[in-house]
């Protein structure tokens, strides 16, 4: 297993939250490769700093809440 292919996996982590991605960086830090192992745990650990970044966020909201005859005057103009 290369560095590279586990940077863009850690990126790939980080950035997107693609779960085969945080598989593979679970096998890589298993590695006997000490680099390897190193660069693993270092974008899981970055992963979850941005999981819990993004989990503080407010959540957004709809400013009025869409009734279901709001939607269907929407739809008969589609």
């Amino acid at each position: 297993m290369s560095s590279d292919y586990v940077f863009l996996c850690g990126v790939m982590w980080c950035r997107f939250g693609q779960q085969d991605a945080g598989k593979e960086l679970l096998r890589a830090a298993e590695s006997t490769d000490p680099d390897i192992s190193e660069l693993a745990w270092a974008m899981l650990a970055k992963g979850v700093r941005r999981l819990r970044e993004l989990e503080k966020r407010p959540k957004p909201i709809l400013a009025r809440p869409l009734s279901e005859s709001h939607v269907d005057a929407i739809m008969a103009r589609v």
